[in-house]
């Protein structure tokens, strides 16, 4: 397979059930690269991070099928009812938002209340159509643009971008 076709998938605290349900739906599509984070002072009991090696849109959810979005997304909810308030955090990126606008895009999620957690996880989806217009006012230089949940008004909203050069943008949310 070509490099652009490799999915990342890493991850801490992680039970081998759900390591094995990950690999195994993105396997289903990529060569996947997987490792096994460090320990070391990250304050979370739980750490999943994964990397799909093509653009957010409607064509992800038609190549990788909602079939396997709702069992990545099933796992991960699964994994935040086992582990309580106990942290976790969860990093999704993609490789583009669009043909048009090729910057990574990054959903963080970091623990919260199970209900909450929950709606995060399962909004990514509806996120298809408001991402580009989000966008739109960015310099075509932008690199990588993280979108968080925000608990408060139960909605992703973008957090930050990062531009060539170095240049980093915040958003100010309403």
């Amino acid at each position: 397979m070509d490099a652009y076709k490799k999915a990342k998938f890493r991850y801490y605290g992680l039970a081998l059930f759900e390591i094995e349900i990950i690999y195994d739906t993105l396997g289903g599509l990529f060569e996947v690269s997987e490792e096994q984070l460090s320990t070391e002072n990250n304050g979370y009991i739980s750490i999943v991070e994964i990397e799909f090696p093509v653009p957010f849109g409607e064509f992800f959810f038609q190549f990788f099928t909602m079939e396997r979005w709702h069992k990545i997304k099933g796992i991960i909810k699964e994994m935040k009812r086992r582990r309580g308030k106990k942290g976790i955090k969860v990093y999704l990126g993609f490789y583009g938002i669009s043909p048009e606008i090729k910057s990574h895009l990054i959903f963080l999620i970091i623990n919260g209340n199970n209900r909450q957690f929950e709606m995060g996880i399962e909004k990514i989806e509806y996120l298809v159509d408001i991402i580009p217009i989000h966008l739109k006012t960015l310099p075509a230089n932008i690199e990588e643009v993280t979108y968080y949940y925000d608990e408060t008004d139960y909605k992703w909203n973008p957090r930050s971008a990062k531009g060539e050069n170095g240049l980093n943008y915040s958003f100010k949310n309403s």
